[in-house]
């Protein structure tokens, strides 16, 4: 059996207008979420082989807020743009933290 439904063509052209703007907003909002994909972020194994720190001078630079992170879980990641601020903060980071 098939329903039909009928609708003025004011709503209509509404809903489509509305759908629009929904798909606008959503397209605008995917754009900003864009850099915040985790293949963008380093782990702390990565870190600490750029920065040629160990672990725990890399955890050092977390307590002190020096270095901003994500933590999901257990693991933290790191943006690059962190990583090379603290470099060129410090030049060649070395472990005195």
């Amino acid at each position: 059996m098939i329903e039909v439904i009928t609708i003025e063509r004011r709503a209509f052209e509404q809903m489509l207008e509305d759908m629009q703007l929904l798909t606008a907003r959503v397209e605008t909002l995917s754009r900003k979420c864009q850099d915040r994909k985790l293949s963008k972020w380093i782990t702390n194994e990565d870190v600490c082989e750029l920065l040629r720190i160990s672990p725990r001078s890399l955890q050092e630079l977390r307590y002190k807020h020096k270095i901003a992170y994500t933590q999901i879980g257990r693991k933290f990641y790191y943006r690059p743009e962190e990583v090379e601020l603290v470099q060129h903060q410090s030049g060649t980071y070395t472990n005195n933290v």
